[in-house]
């Protein structure tokens, strides 16, 4: 999925167009090009060639797996580190083809960084360390966005007082969290379905180790 990310974000706008294209018209291939085109107002060279075509079936997977908000997401999260936040913040502002709700949320991703990082910048005891330490090793572990929190519900509590939450969406998504003490968050991610298993076996050994 990072390789995915990295190659739409270095594509810039035309990529951001594409993934919402494929997502709303479930256009492929050729057809998903010529439409962001049309829509882009540009030459082909902005998302010609063989190497966007094969792009397209991989970015067919990735909203498979992920869903349309959390692709761009992590796109968005790539490209403010690339980028000026005014010129991303313009350009999502002008995308009219997107949802207003989700065009809100990746505002806050620009402007703050919301739903790009995994583990949140506080002081975590080891056990809570541990943990973290045993959902990254999972294959396939994506940083979740953290308006998810809310749904998940605890299905574990660690010896520090901890919280281990976990949630499925709507398609099928496994998302597992970590909230301290207090309730704050301090872990999000999420797992493809392919991976799903492993991150089942991860939640099994925290409960073993860490309960």
């Amino acid at each position: 999925m990072d390789e995915l990310v990295k190659k739409i974000a270095a594509l810039g706008l035309p990529g951001v167009v594409l993934i919402v294209v494929m997502a709303t018209t479930g256009f492929t291939g050729a057809a998903a090009i010529t439409t962001a085109l049309a829509i882009l107002g540009g030459p082909a060279g902005m998302l010609g060639g063989i190497a966007v075509l094969g792009l397209t079936a991989l970015i067919t997977d990735g909203l498979a797996k992920v869903g349309l908000e959390n692709l761009l997401t992590s796109v968005y999260c790539d490209r403010r580190q690339q980028e000026p936040q005014g010129k991303l913040l313009q350009e999502l502002d002008a995308l009219m083809i997107l949802d207003g709700d989700i065009k809100d949320r990746l505002r806050l991703t620009i402007q703050d960084g919301c739903g790009c990082a995994g583990t949140i910048d506080v002081d975590l005891s080891e056990i809570s360390r541990r943990a973290i330490a045993i959902l990254d090793a999972v294959e396939g572990m994506t940083l979740a966005h953290h308006r998810d929190f809310k749904n998940a519900q605890p299905v574990a509590r660690l010896r520090d007082g901890t919280t281990l939450r976990t949630w499925k969406n709507l398609v099928g998504v496994d998302h597992v969290f970590l909230a301290d003490y207090s309730d704050q968050i301090i872990y999000s991610g999420f797992v493809g379905w392919v991976h799903a298993q492993g991150l089942q076996q991860a939640i099994t050994q925290i409960r073993r180790e860490l309960t």
